[in-house]
């Protein structure tokens, strides 16, 4: 015996293909890990000394401007130095936390 199904309007067969969102915020996800990333560059023997002169010579205070890898691409905080922490290797400007090998360049402002 065979049964049949009643025929699907094709608004029905259009619901039925639609896409199904059961992961929320995956396609975000997937979008995020799409972004575009930069490899971090590494620093020959001297670069490495003229910056670890320059982060010496930094004070408290001092306004500066460090380009920086954060993870994904190279960004630039500008602003005042509030902590050279020497033994995490760690510098703050303005509330951000900067690894010193991550550092590209340092600069003093004014």
């Amino acid at each position: 015996m065979q049964h049949k199904r009643p025929k699907m309007t094709l608004l029905q067969r259009a619901k039925q293909f639609m896409p199904f969102a059961a992961l929320k915020g995956f396609q975000e996800l997937l979008e995020e890990t799409a972004q575009y990333k930069e490899s971090r560059k590494e620093l020959s023997e001297e670069q490495l000394e003229v910056l670890d002169k320059q982060c010496k010579g930094l004070v408290i205070g001092n306004l500066v401007s460090v380009v920086y890898h954060n993870g994904r691409v190279y960004d630039t905080v500008q602003g005042r130095l509030e902590q050279m922490d020497r033994v995490y290797r760690t510098m703050t400007v303005e509330g951000v936390i900067v690894p010193m090998s991550h550092i590209m360049r340092v600069t003093t402002i004014g």
